[in-house]
């Protein structure tokens, strides 16, 4: 196995970590979809591919100290040696095998249990993994329709229905001027369709073929969002613990482009610009108590509840359970990204782009740098751009943050 220490100014710091190495950290974007197909050897697209290789170095910032991210290729860790101006106690490996006491991937699927297994890891593997089926019923939107009645309460606003057959759709699309059709399980942003009447033979094709592979769609009244939010949390075997909040932009199919850098203080302290503080308060706690629920016997790890503030025809309200995230997230990554690196005060945007052309990234990447020059105060970013995955002149993923 290939393991690249990072060679930043404490490295004798890292070296006494990567004693102590036990857990490895793997980016698989692609989750969504293997999860759609449910079988172990469903492959990705090449456009997935990609994103996963470029983006691979992610973990570096979120990973525990001492442990091992496993990277696409050992140039993206010099990079990463090389262009960070920030600690990062762990390294990077180019091969996964047996010997980690865990493995934390960023999502769970059939497709990457299977991956691992045949690249002869054998040790690892999380215990709830052995119950793979019921992630994946987990993972399902459809949660979202059965935790959503849980959560309503006074300033609150939502509906979400289960649909399983084309006359349920159409009945549905009828009730509302405006409706969102969401198969059950899809990439980010992929698998959502909007519908204004009754569909079109396209989007009949559409519903026929979800219903008939993934058991139904979910069908929402679309809303006049205001504020896309997250509730984060992590189960753990002593229960369900609040990670903080999320706070994001999404584009007009629900592809997500960013969230705020900033403190939980300075997020909740803008969303009470619309809702109370005792209604987020107790949103917090309900949804605590159904998580438990849910998932104290299934589940470890991270996972997001997206959240929107909507306007109504009596003021403003929350839409508690949008989706749910039931994986690491962007979300969870700004959280811990912000916490461990920037200054307290400060606040940013954190992005991921997409460069279409060979050398659009590279060309960017150097004006960004130029135009906000990095300040650090105290070992923390106080100022500027900095990216956080290497880039290159083949680079089409980047993700990077500017304060």
């Amino acid at each position: 196995m290939a393991k690249y220490t990072l060679n930043f100014r404490n490295a004798q710091k890292f070296t006494t970590f990567a004693n102590r190495m036990k857990k490895l950290f793997l980016f698989n974007p692609e989750n969504d979809m293997a999860l759609a197909s449910g079988s172990p050897y469903y492959m990705a697209p090449a456009s997935a591919k990609k994103m996963a290789a470029d983006l691979s170095t992610l973990p570096m910032w979120y990973a525990d100290a001492g442990s091992d991210v496993w990277v696409a290729d050992a140039r993206q860790v010099e990079w990463m040696a090389s262009e960070c101006r920030l600690s990062l106690p762990v390294s990077g490996v180019t091969e996964a095998t047996s010997g980690y006491e865990e493995i934390s991937a960023w999502a769970w699927s059939p497709a990457l249990l299977h991956r691992l297994e045949t690249g002869g890891v054998q040790s690892g593997i999380p215990s709830f993994c052995n119950r793979m089926e019921d992630i994946r019923a987990l993972s399902s939107r459809r949660i979202a329709v059965d935790l959503l009645p849980k959560l309503r309460m006074d300033g609150t606003e939502g509906e979400s229905v289960w649909l399983t057959s084309l006359e349920n759709v159409e009945a549905f699309a009828l009730k509302h001027r405006k409706v969102l059709l969401k198969a059950p399980w899809s990439g980010s942003g992929k698998g959502i369709q909007p519908l204004c009447g009754l569909p079109d033979d396209n989007l009949k094709g559409w519903a026929k073929r979800i219903i008939a592979s993934q058991g139904g769609v979910v069908g929402e009244p679309f809303y006049q969002k205001v504020i896309d939010f997250a509730m984060e949390f992590k189960v753990t075997d002593h229960g369900v613990e609040r990670a903080g909040y999320s706070l994001f932009e999404a584009d007009a199919r629900g592809i997500y482009k960013e969230n705020l850098l900033a403190s939980d203080e300075v997020i909740e302290a803008k969303l009470s610009e619309y809702v109370s503080r005792d209604l987020l308060s107790k949103i917090w706690s309900r949804l605590q108590e159904e998580l438990h629920v849910l998932l104290h016997e299934t589940y470890r790890g991270y996972l997001g509840v997206d959240m929107m503030v909507v306007q109504t025809d009596e003021g403003y309200a929350v839409h508690p359970c949008v989706e749910v995230n039931l994986r690491m997230n962007m979300g969870v990554v700004s959280r811990l990204l912000f916490d461990r690196y920037i200054y307290p005060e400060a606040r940013g945007r954190y992005v991921i782009e997409f460069y279409p052309r060979s050398g659009e990234a590279l060309k960017a990447h150097r004006e960004m740098m130029e135009k906000h020059p990095l300040r650090l105060h105290d070992g923390k970013i106080k100022e500027g751009y900095l990216s956080l995955t290497p880039v290159f002149e083949d680079t089409n993923y980047q993700i990077y943050m500017v304060i």
